[in-house]
């Protein structure tokens, strides 16, 4: 789950292109009653299609009525699997004591997770974690075998702490001390976005399965070449017809869930991540930020990749990597 970016569009490109497994929403903020998620708000967030299906989708606070009754109301909107964010480390969610700042009380992550499994009986209930808030407390131990108490049916634990930066080593020995702890599958996640450091993960923790952010917001392909590599196989080199093309339909699934208004200028994030490294990427970002429509959609885009058909194949293979780390 990555908050801005795992709307209903990103899910079906990376499940339509990548053949990813499972895809997850954005965290959907678990309110007071009164303060009920605004309802176009929580129809963003919660839409979801049969083509992307399975979906999890992520439940964010610490009151554990509220979690709870966000979980029955997430399980009815068609979400498959239900998911407790304790490891988003922004700081907005920490200064909330949401996110990571719940690994700091392992007995509430227990309270929200049995509230949770009470109100959704019939579907999987998980829990996204880190290693702990900071180094100096790290309680990934005893909130895995909480939220086991809790019925959770299985655990996602990013390998760095609360404070720990992207890009940063990630450690594998307290994954692989709670995967020999817990009776339930373990994913893990972070940096998870080669064939080695899937190898690794799986060869030091025996993980049941890896988990992919970052790194696929500008590489759909990677799930599918990440399967490919694992088998052996040589990993799919997407040519630039096949960059423009999903760019195109990566903006129509856009449009259509936002409107062309606010469309346009959500796109931008994802464009900047599809052309990261090509030539001549600064002037197109400089213009794609101006863009007011789809007309002007066109016209850049047009305009990019024409001149990219003039350059030699092999410089503009060379410079399209997209990959930026989970």
């Amino acid at each position: 789950p990555m908050a801005g970016f795992t709307n209903v569009a990103f899910r079906l490109i990376a499940k339509e292109v990548g053949g990813c497994g499972l895809v997850a929403s954005e965290m959907v903020a678990a309110m007071a009653p009164e303060h009920a998620q605004h309802e176009e708000r929580f129809r963003i967030l919660t839409r979801n299609v049969p083509a992307e299906k399975p979906i999890a989708m992520q439940v964010y606070g610490k009151e554990p009525a509220w979690c709870g009754g966000l979980a029955r109301r997430l399980a009815d909107a068609g979400a498959d699997m239900v998911d407790l964010n304790c490891g988003c480390p922004v700081r907005k969610a920490t200064q909330s004591g949401c996110g990571v700042a719940l690994m700091r009380e392992p007995q509430r992550v227990e309270a929200i997770l049995r509230a949770m499994r009470a109100a959704v009986p019939d579907k999987p209930v998980t829990v996204k974690m880190r290693l702990g808030a900071n180094q100096h407390q790290r309680t990934v131990h005893e909130v895995a075998l909480r939220a086991v108490d809790a019925g959770v049916d299985a655990i996602f634990i990013h390998a760095r702490t609360g404070e720990s930066k992207h890009g940063q080593p990630v450690d594998l020995e307290p994954v692989a001390e709670v995967k020999a702890m817990v009776p339930v599958p373990v994913i893990v996640n972070g940096s998870m976005d080669t064939a080695a450091a899937i190898r690794r993960a799986k060869d030091v923790a025996g993980i049941d399965g890896y988990q992919i952010g970052r790194a696929a917001c500008g590489d759909p392909w990677l799930f599918r070449n990440l399967i490919a590599e694992l088998k052996g196989e040589p990993p799919h080199q997407p040519s630039m017809a096949e960059r423009r093309e999903l760019l195109e339909r990566h903006f129509d699934l856009i449009l259509d869930l936002f409107g062309e208004h606010r469309g346009v200028r959500v796109m931008r994030k994802y464009t900047f991540f599809y052309c990261q490294g090509l030539p001549g990427v600064r002037q197109f970002r400089e213009r794609f930020v101006r863009i007011q429509n789809r007309t002007d959609f066109e016209q850049v885009v047009d305009d990019f990749f024409t001149r990219l058909a003039t350059l030699p194949n092999t410089t503009a293979d060379k410079e399209s990597s997209c990959a930026t780390g989970s």
